[in-house]
């Protein structure tokens, strides 16, 4: 069940992300320094507690831009 969750966080904020570089001019940056604050380089490999908080981030930058 885990790894499932894992999966459905990547997607999520993979969609973010995709929303954020449509919207934003600095998006590059912006999210190159989120994924820098958790110590994210590959989400594959990041730890479901991590991807949690990437994503709370992720979202509220994309919800900041709705």
């Amino acid at each position: 069940m885990q790894n499932c969750n894992k999966q459905n966080l990547i997607i999520s904020i993979e969609s973010s992300m995709d929303f954020i570089e449509s919207h934003l001019d600095s998006a590059d940056k912006t999210i190159a320094i989120v994924f820098k604050k958790h110590g994210v380089r590959n989400l594959e490999r990041a730890s479901l507690s991590t991807l949690q908080e990437l994503f709370n981030e992720v979202y509220a930058i994309e919800a900041d831009l709705r």
